[in-house]
């Protein structure tokens, strides 16, 4: 059996466990809006790549959330790609005008979402912070997939409705 990562082993030193709290909050979203969407239950994943797998789906179809913590005036935001692209730091910077940020600490991650990390929804909204998606989700497709607060359960809809309902600033943050 592997060794749990040094993440892991903080998530278990802090007592954190899964909470549906964002799940609740985007079906209930979603079906407000009348928004078709695909629900679909799996085994839990951690990363984007085993996301894409159990979902019969492409990598790039993945809607990447990572929160962002500005660090001058502590404020976070999520940004959101395709999961086949990797985050350009000089571009974040620019993006949420900051000379420093970094990746939330999965303590923050917890208490902004009420999510593991791997579990972030791609809507900052429902957790009252700004949220920026990158062109890459547009140009891959119209389909998107993500998961939404669980390790266990992804949803797959229009990337038109999820911009109609998210309403994020897009904008350019990511490399090859």
């Amino acid at each position: 059996m592997a060794e749990p990562s040094p993440q892991e082993n903080n998530i278990q030193e802090n007592n954190i466990q899964e909470n549906d709290f964002a799940y609740q909050q985007i079906i209930h979203l979603l079906n407000s809006k009348n928004i078709n969407y695909k629900l679909t239950t799996h085994k839990p994943t951690k990363t984007s790549q085993e996301s894409a797998e159990v979902r019969g789906a492409t990598i790039a179809s993945g809607a990447k959330a990572m929160l962002i913590k500005e660090s001058k005036n502590q404020i976070f935001c999520l940004l959101v790609m395709s999961a086949a692209k990797k985050l350009s730091w000089k571009l974040a910077k620019q993006i949420i005008n900051s000379k420093k940020c970094g990746m939330a600490s999965e303590i923050d991650v917890y208490e902004i979402t009420k999510c593991l990390p791997g579990a972030v929804p791609p809507f900052g909204s429902i957790f009252k912070i700004q949220t920026y998606m990158d062109n890459s989700l547009i140009q891959q497709g119209d389909i998107i997939n993500f998961n939404c607060g669980l390790r266990t359960k992804s949803i797959q809809m229009q990337i038109q409705d999820y911009l109609k309902v998210e309403n994020p600033k897009i904008c350019d943050f990511t490399e090859e």
